[in-house]
């Protein structure tokens, strides 16, 4: 009887390592596959450069580039100088700022906004502001009337 049981012992393992290497063997193959298709997708994606949609400063911009700097989306779609500008990325009702991290990438995708802040000085007038008298004068020529000041008025022109 234990001659039987060892037999049957013995019978059972080899059946077991058998089944082991099949399932080593099915497992490699499953690898293999899943290589293969990352390395399609790989490829799809270098062949295929999908525009990224984004707006600064209120202007569409499209790039086919992953990722992109502040100081780069500043020049490449501001024009504008990273030495006194940097980029806010606005997000649902709130901003995030990269004042500081002008060369910390951001990766991009579509729908992204963004605005450019000046940091010098800005020019806020452009000259000095008509009022008045000399408003509505101009603005009634500017309409074909041709209006003379009265002599001796202080509010004329």
């Amino acid at each position: 009887m234990e001659n039987e049981d060892l037999n049957r012992a013995e019978a059972h393992l080899k059946r077991a390592e058998a089944d082991l290497n099949i399932a080593h063997e099915e497992e490699a193959a499953a690898e293999h596959e899943i290589e293969a298709a990352v390395q399609e997708i790989h490829e799809a994606e270098d062949h295929h450069h999908h525009e990224i949609h984004f707006e600064v400063d209120g202007e569409p911009c499209e790039t086919t580039k992953r990722e992109l700097t502040p100081n780069q989306i500043i020049v490449e779609f501001g024009h504008k100088s990273p030495t006194d500008h940097y980029l806010v990325q606005i997000i649902a009702g709130h901003t995030d700022s990269y004042q500081g991290k002008g060369d910390l990438e951001i990766k991009l995708h579509d729908c992204m906004n963004f605005q450019i802040v000046c940091t010098g000085p800005a020019t806020v007038s452009q000259g000095p502001i008509a009022t008045g008298v000399e408003v509505f004068m101009s603005g009634l020529r500017g309409i074909g009337f041709d209006p003379k000041p009265l002599p001796g008025n202080p509010n004329q022109a």
